[in-house]
């Protein structure tokens, strides 16, 4: 029988690859299908009823009462590494296994567009370019509007990260030659010591982070401890005149205080890959605001990652579908499981 592989809300899948290729002989079926989170269940279900594995995107939440109306459905591979949006415990519970990249794939292409952002925002490009585009240059009576294009440097500036898995040490790396004053680090789960032999100091209190950094990029996953981890009483703590920077998840941030933050001037500017929610509603507020970069969860976007994400996504999909072990599961209990859906042979 024909399998059916459906990669749902994926704009960027197979767009730096043949994808094409990578299935030929292998009697399955590619589907692209794009779901809003809104959309009733009874909708998504009837959409990807047929799937045997669904790659899916970081938009539309997998959970128990989907996998119950989606009885042929053996896998979830997230074309990514955050998995917040698919309940593992309701996957494993109906016997669907999940899947995901392996994490090296996004780093370098993650933190360099960190790193970008945060000159972006601090040298204010975005501004100098919109400048230009008008017609403008900076002369006569144009000055006093240049005037307020002058940056800030990294140079000097205390920067503090709120985690340090792979992809913030790579930030870190890439910002030591901008020589910052000094770096802060937050991550109950990383050692001091390797904190301290990564050239940065290590804070046990968020607070401590917050009051005295000018800078504070976010590399930590979404959990239940870091879900709104920055909320009003914390906006109110931080040093002001502070830069926030997230391409991690978006609702580590509260968007509401963040908006409060912004508009009373302890933030003075953020630059954000990511939102809560996304999409960003298109007549947010928070996009009014001219101290406030945003891109479209694309700090991934590279065309060597997009291919590679392409190639371990579908590799994983065809090693599931021949019945074999998957390389990056993330709930390998289900493999014990009499309900397992994929029939999997455990040695």
């Amino acid at each position: 029988m024909l399998a059916k592989i459906y990669a749902v809300n994926l704009r960027l899948f197979g767009v730096a690859s043949d994808v094409s290729k990578l299935l030929h002989g292998h009697n399955v079926e590619l589907t692209r299908v794009y779901v809003g989170e809104d959309v009733p269940i009874e909708e998504k279900c009837e959409k990807l009823k047929e799937a045997d594995i669904i790659i899916a995107g970081s938009i539309m939440t997998y959970n128990g009462e989907l996998f119950r109306r989606l009885p042929r459905l053996k896998a979830v591979i997230r074309w990514g590494v955050g998995y917040d949006n698919v309940v593992l415990e309701d996957a494993t519970r109906e016997g669907v296994i999940v899947s995901r990249l392996p994490p090296y794939l996004l780093n370098d292409a993650v933190a360099e567009q960190t790193v970008a952002l945060m000159l972006s925002v601090l040298r204010k490009l975005p501004q100098a370019h919109g400048f230009v585009k008008k017609g403008k240059w900076g002369v006569g009576s144009e000055s006093e509007e240049l005037e307020q294009m002058i940056g800030e440097s990294l140079e000097d500036k205390v920067i503090g990260f709120i985690g340090l898995g792979a992809i913030g040490f790579r930030v870190l790396e890439l910002i030591k030659p901008f020589r910052p004053r000094k770096i802060l680090v937050y991550d109950p789960y990383v050692s001091r010591d390797f904190v301290r032999l990564s050239g940065a100091i290590a804070v046990s209190d968020l607070d401590e982070l917050l009051v005295c950094s000018d800078i504070i990029t976010i590399h930590a996953p979404l959990t239940a401890e870091t879900e709104r981890l920055l909320n009003l009483e914390r906006f109110k703590k931080m040093k002001k005149g502070v830069y926030i920077i997230n391409t991690a998840r978006g609702r580590i941030i509260d968007s509401n205080a963040l908006l409060w933050a912004l508009k009373n001037g302890i933030v003075k500017a953020a630059a954000l890959d990511v939102f809560d929610p996304e999409p960003i509603p298109a007549d947010h507020p928070i996009l009014e605001l001219d101290n406030v970069i945003i891109t479209p969860h694309v700090a991934f976007a590279t065309s060597s990652v997009c291919r590679l994400m392409d190639e371990y996504s579908i590799t994983e999909a065809l090693r599931i579908l021949r019945e074999e072990r998957p390389l990056w599961i993330l709930n390998p209990e289900v493999l014990k499981r009499e309900n397992l859906r994929a029939k999997i042979r455990v040695d």
